[in-house]
């Protein structure tokens, strides 16, 4: 356990180290959690000085720790103000020199301890800061998601937990994560505090299927040409979609959605990446067993440009199925590099290439990461109402030119 005692006026002879049982006790306490490896504490006490003679010497204030992963390089020791009456007035200069001053600090061999001398104008109480760097004093964030039931809108908490591992007791402390709201907990050996930072109401978002084939591959040998659809919820931090009070750090998402009935149903989990103000953040839901997407090559040809190199023209069909109720975007991701490995050769590097005549009209074309993954976003109509209808096929065609491969 940290303790701080005061040892007072030992003549500069005395070389003896001389501890006190009774120990000033923390007055404040504030943890700051804004780092994921080391933790802030900053501890105020009040610890009282006798006035520093020739004859007597200074003041030794010893502080030393057990159990406790204190850096000691990180220690800090700072004067503040000096008790008068019932209040505390600022240290003046007595004499052209501060009424308190840190004069140096000695490491005792073999001890995790260390002791500051303290000059003192006059016998005072002086109050004390102590600031270090502690580990095994751990933050995390979890969040925990609900959508309504048409899913266009969330209540997004966002939670803090604090692991104190450290082997100190830290008693009532404030407590920041560097942004969002303080917090006033008592902070005991081996527990751990959940507190919420903040809860985020009517948050819009934007339900998004995903169809990467050379992500994903194969759905399975029945169906040998269609791939996974992937499902996610996307939301953004910013203050237009009632967030963006600062970043969203990593952590653990648990994901609900209302069932109409005044309840509400388990929808998954997934691990939030950081993101940022006016980022996104995309939440994974699972695959979507109400859409099927075939991905067919139509045509592959190949024009000579001289030597070895040459053009790779490609036409893909994209035949889908949406069995939902409700009309959704599909979005088809087309790895480009993937595309010339597999049909033209190697691209060295990214391949070079250019969308031809034959593209559909209905493809909005994005460009998210880079260049050579577009995403190809198409409309699909609802199911028909009459469920013994069969669903209609949507096609939609991609016609491209790879260039200069060799």
């Amino acid at each position: 356990m940290a303790c701080m005692a005061a040892v007072l006026l030992l003549a500069p002879a005395a070389q003896a180290r001389i501890k006190l049982a009774t120990l000033p006790v923390r007055e404040r306490v504030e943890v700051q959690l804004d780092n994921g490896t080391y933790t802030l504490v900053e501890e105020e006490r009040i610890v009282p000085l006798l006035k520093s003679t020739a004859e007597n010497g200074n003041n030794r204030i010893d502080f030393s720790w057990s159990n406790t992963q204190i850096d000691k390089n990180t220690i800090l020791f700072r004067p503040l103000a000096i008790r008068q009456g019932g209040k505390f007035r600022a240290i003046a200069k007595a004499d052209g020199k501060e009424e308190i001053n840190v004069i140096n600090v000695a490491y005792p061999p073999g001890e995790n301890a260390l002791v500051w001398e303290v000059y003192a104008a006059e016998a005072c109480a002086a109050k004390v800061r102590v600031s270090y760097l502690v580990s095994n004093l751990n933050r995390s964030f979890s969040y925990r998601a609900l959508a309504n039931k048409d899913e266009t809108e969330l209540t997004f908490r966002n939670f803090i937990q604090l692991r104190n591992y450290s082997g100190e007791d830290f008693g009532t402390a404030g407590v920041w994560a560097g942004f969002g709201p303080k917090f006033l907990k008592k902070i005991q050996q081996q527990e751990t505090i959940k507190m919420l930072l903040h809860r985020f109401e009517k948050v819009p978002v934007n339900k998004t299927f995903t169809f990467d084939w050379y992500k994903h591959g194969q759905l399975n040998p029945a169906k040998p040409l269609a791939s996974r659809v992937l499902m996610h919820y996307e939301l953004v931090n910013d203050e237009k979609h009632e967030m963006g009070l600062f970043p969203l750090q990593p952590g653990k998402v648990r994901i609900f959605i209302q069932d109409g009935h005044g309840g509400e149903a388990f929808l998954g989990e997934d691990i939030a990446k950081l993101t940022p103000l006016d980022d996104k953040m995309r939440l994974y839901l699972g695959e979507s067993r109400d859409i099927v997407c075939t991905r067919i090559m139509k045509e592959n040809k190949r024009h000579n440009v001289r030597g070895n190199l040459h053009n790779q023209e490609i036409v893909i069909s994209y035949e889908i199925e949406n069995f939902k109720d409700k009309a959704c975007q599909l979005d088809i991701v087309e790895q480009i590099n993937g595309l010339c490995r597999e049909y033209a050769g190697d691209p060295h590097g990214d391949a070079e290439w250019e969308q031809k005549e034959r593209t559909s009209k209905g493809i909005d074309f994005s460009y998210p990461t880079d260049k050579v993954n577009p995403v190809l976003s198409v409309k699909l109509p609802a199911r028909p109402k009459d469920k013994a209808e069969k669903v209609k096929k949507q096609v939609f065609t991609f016609h491209l030119l790879i260039k200069n491969v060799w």
